[in-house]
């Protein structure tokens, strides 16, 4: 089952990342955590900038190359759709390694809450549900 795999491959790649950052928080509240100097405006901007390319646009940019490449093809191989799925979950499942240096870097309140929701949406709008994966099947014609 392909959702099986796609999870499998999405909870090994978040997982290190949310125990990174549950350390990196912990240390924080015993005084023990090593923070950078606060982040200026460029380096925020350019936190949340990547967070949204990496979580929202590259998978729908993708998505939507995928949808016209194969817009006059009556059939999808199950492989092509396999490995469309790989990408989509590996580009998005890495979005949450941007929350952690966002944190490092101490950005303020509202960069940090941007960079948090682009990447709490892409991994909640992604994430790898066998209802999901059968809506995917559909639009691009795909036989279980």
């Amino acid at each position: 089952m392909l959702e099986k795999k796609l999870q499998k491959l999405y909870f090994f790649i978040i997982t290190p990342a949310f125990l990174l950052i549950f350390l990196f928080f912990i240390s924080e509240k015993f005084n023990h955590a090593v923070v950078l100097n606060k982040a200026g405006r460029l380096l925020s901007t350019l936190i949340m900038i990547f967070a949204a390319i990496s979580s929202v646009i590259l998978p729908v940019w993708y998505k939507i190359l995928l949808l016209k490449t194969f817009r006059s093809k009556k059939k999808i191989t199950f492989e092509t759709f396999a490995g469309y799925q790989y990408r989509i979950i590996l580009t998005v499942a890495f979005s949450v390694y941007w929350v952690f240096p966002a944190y490092l870097y101490q950005l303020d309140e509202m960069p940090m809450v941007i960079t948090g929701f682009f990447v709490l949406y892409g991994l909640y709008y992604y994430y790898p549900s066998k209802r999901k994966i059968q809506a995917e099947k559909k639009l691009f014609n795909i036989d279980d």
